[in-house]
């Protein structure tokens, strides 16, 4: 009977000793949770600007709304300022 070993230790950096898994990874792993952790954060604020605009495109429909009903104002004072000069 022969004893399977593994060649992956051999191959593989392993940890120091008394450093955790958590410190060590391998260099495609780390790229990988990098790059997917950038993409998520992308994400989220593409998310959030997306939410931003809306409520900026919400105001923008207010202000249009208040500005219209500043001009119907404007024009009625219009026509009654001349009258009330007169007098």
């Amino acid at each position: 009977m022969t004893n399977k070993t593994s060649n992956s230790s051999a191959s593989s950096p392993s940890p120091k000793p008394g450093a955790t898994d958590s410190l060590w990874q391998p260099s495609w792993l780390h790229w990988l949770i990098s790059a997917l952790s950038g993409t998520v954060e992308i994400e989220k604020e593409t998310a959030r600007l997306k939410q931003e605009n809306a409520r900026l495109a919400e105001r923008e429909k207010k202000l249009e709304e208040i500005n219209r009903r500043l001009l119907e104002i404007d024009k009625k004072y219009a026509t009654v300022k001349p009258k009330s000069d007169t007098n």
